[in-house]
């Protein structure tokens, strides 16, 4: 069974709308109509033949918005180990970094170091309201501890441990970790999950593997720490009719462990592509 976590990505102003007046009916059914806001950053998708009209997009977003302060466009894909997103600064100040808040949390955050998508925010929210007791959480591939904090500040989790790779990550991570006053749930260790876990030597109720397209590398060591009867969450990008094969990816792994799958379900995230899809498996391991 599959259900649809919502996203919340637009931000009603219509941009095809404001520039109808100015740019030449061709070129116009080119132009994005939304964007994502990051703090007070928005980030845009401009097609290549509208870039010599870069500037103009960019203020005109600026006069749209009045809390926006830069506008940045996609300079490509979500790409290296740490799945940066490549951004140049089109309109307003000269910067990337910004203060997002997400449900209550306050998150620094420099977008030409970390990976953040402000489109996950629901499904963040999804998971934390599945905990309802003072469970032991694990969040590998924590960034800047979005997920982290959000446990902290919504649900009864008894402590939180975010592991993180990227340095710089790791580093907001931290801040934000003191700006929420989340000290007494949240720990955060910077390094390769392959190595820290194991030195943890403790399980955990809950493992969040939010790294689609790579988590799934991991799910050997995320199963054996993983307390009976405890829950997973697996991100993945899988097209449409092949959601299935996540789940028996799991049933797999878990065999190979000596366990089994006692409940899941899949939830639709978001889009990788227009053929991809985002996906969460929640699955209950024996």
């Amino acid at each position: 069974m599959a259900t649809t976590c919502s996203s919340a990505s637009d931000h009603s102003m219509n941009l095809k709308q404001a520039l109808q007046d100015i740019l030449p009916a061709d070129e116009l059914s080119l132009l994005v109509r939304s964007y994502d806001m990051i703090g007070d950053i928005a980030v845009i998708i401009i097609p290549p033949p509208l870039l010599h009209h870069e500037r103009l997009i960019g203020d005109t977003i600026l006069s749209m918005n009045k809390r926006i302060r830069v506008v940045a466009r996609r300079a490509g894909h979500h790409g290296g180990e740490y799945r940066t997103l490549p951004l140049t600064v089109i309109a307003g100040e000269q910067r990337l970094t910004t203060m997002h808040r997400e449900f209550g949390v306050s998150l620094e955050l420099d977008l030409s170091e970390i990976y953040f998508s402000p489109r996950s925010g629901n499904e963040r929210k999804r998971i934390v309201d599945q905990v309802i007791r003072p469970e032991q959480v694990l969040v590998m591939f924590s960034g800047a501890a979005p997920y982290p904090l959000q446990l902290a500040r919504h649900s009864p989790a008894a402590t939180v441990v975010g592991v993180e790779k990227n340095i710089a990550a790791h580093r907001y991570g931290l801040i934000n970790v003191r700006k929420n006053k989340a000290q007494a749930v949240v720990s955060l260790i910077c390094g390769d999950v392959i190595h820290v876990i194991p030195e943890l030597d403790h399980s955990f109720d809950r493992v969040i593997m939010p790294l689609p397209g790579t988590a799934r590398q991991f799910l050997d060591l995320a199963i054996e720490y993983l307390r009976p009867s405890g829950r997973l969450h697996l991100y993945e990008f899988q097209p449409r009719g092949q959601f299935a094969e996540s789940e028996a990816f799991i049933r797999k792994a878990a065999r190979l462990k000596g366990r089994s799958i006692l409940d899941s379900v899949v939830t639709v995230c978001g889009h990788n592509s227009p053929s991809s899809y985002r996906i969460c498996v929640d699955a209950t391991i024996s």
